[in-house]
């Protein structure tokens, strides 16, 4: 009895076990299945998705069909009344030919004669048009050199008036005391009456004199790019003096001499950026014979001159 129910214990144990390897491996088709079943799922989506563009661009495609029939259609319409008139004007040709021939050599030979004349012409536009080429490369190459000049130009001109400032300022203090500074000509021009430099018919500075020349030195210490002409001008009265001074062409030129000496010894200045020169009474600022005229005429100006070597060398590259 024991061993029969222990038997049966047995093979139900077996029969479980087949079962539940059964039942493992229908989880596993199902699981298996699933997947398949969603895969399948997203490969009909995407079957879908391109049957849709397919169908869009068959769409398009049998819409651009009929437009191309009509399309061609037309260019057949047009072909065909081009081919009748093209027929038309064989047959009129045909026509005059039979009975004008000599209109239509006279024809032939202006179109012979227009053909060459349009030769000629062509040549010539072709001429031309190659000259205008050399031309416009001409122009913007000046063009460009303009532009340089211009600012070259407009640097020089800042460069004047930061100078200008620059002795305006130092010689500040001696304003009212017929000393004047200004701008002309793309130079700075310092314009002192002989009254604040010398004695009537001297030449020897006097202490006021050499006073702003000492602080116009200063000034021209740092500007060592800058030029220094010192011109004596005197007035129209014949100088009466005695010595190695005979008449105002030698006092102008002492004075100016006077003045190249005195910034000389004024300052570090080297004497090649310096040059006097004597103008005697020929170069007036006011013509009347008036004492007044005569007193402004009598002064000694120096004239700074900024260097324009970049200019002079773009204008000589021109």
């Amino acid at each position: 009895m024991f061993a029969a129910a222990l038997f049966s214990s047995c093979v139900t144990k077996q029969k479980y076990n087949e079962l539940q390897l059964k039942c493992q491996r229908t989880q596993d088709e199902l699981t298996f299945m699933t997947s398949e079943n969603k895969n399948c799922q997203d490969a009909k989506k995407a079957l879908q998705a391109q049957l849709s563009e397919l169908t869009s661009e068959a769409e398009q495609l049998r819409s651009d069909t009929l437009r191309l029939y009509r399309q061609a259609r037309t260019c057949a319409m047009e072909y065909e009344k081009a081919k009748k008139d093209y027929d038309e004007l064989l047959q009129n040709f045909a026509d005059v030919s039979n009975n004008n021939q000599s209109t239509i050599n006279d024809l032939l030979g202006d179109r012979d004669r227009y053909k060459d004349e349009l030769t000629q012409k062509e040549k010539m536009l072709a001429l031309q048009q190659d000259s205008l080429a050399k031309a416009l490369v001409e122009l913007s190459l000046k063009e460009q050199r303009i532009k340089e000049m211009q600012a070259i130009l407009a640097q020089k001109d800042a460069e004047v008036k930061a100078l200008k400032d620059k002795v305006a300022n130092a010689l500040k203090g001696f304003e009212g005391s017929g000393l004047n500074v200004y701008e002309k000509d793309g130079k700075v021009y310092v314009s002192m009456d002989d009254k604040l430099l010398f004695a009537s018919g001297s030449w020897d500075i006097n202490e006021q004199g050499l006073n702003a020349i000492k602080q116009l030195a200063k000034v021209l210490e740092n500007e060592k790019e800058i030029s220094v002409l010192i011109e004596g001008h005197t007035d129209n009265v014949p100088y009466r003096g005695s010595g190695q001074i005979k008449d105002n062409w030698d006092l102008s030129v002492m004075r100016a001499t006077a003045v190249v000496k005195a910034l000389l010894g004024s300052g570090d200045i080297e004497p090649v950026r310096l040059s006097a020169s004597g103008r005697s009474e020929y170069l007036p600022l006011d013509e009347n014979n008036t004492p007044e005229a005569r007193a402004k005429n009598r002064r000694t100006e120096i004239i700074l001159t900024p260097n324009l070597d970049q200019l002079f060398q773009l204008i000589q590259g021109n």
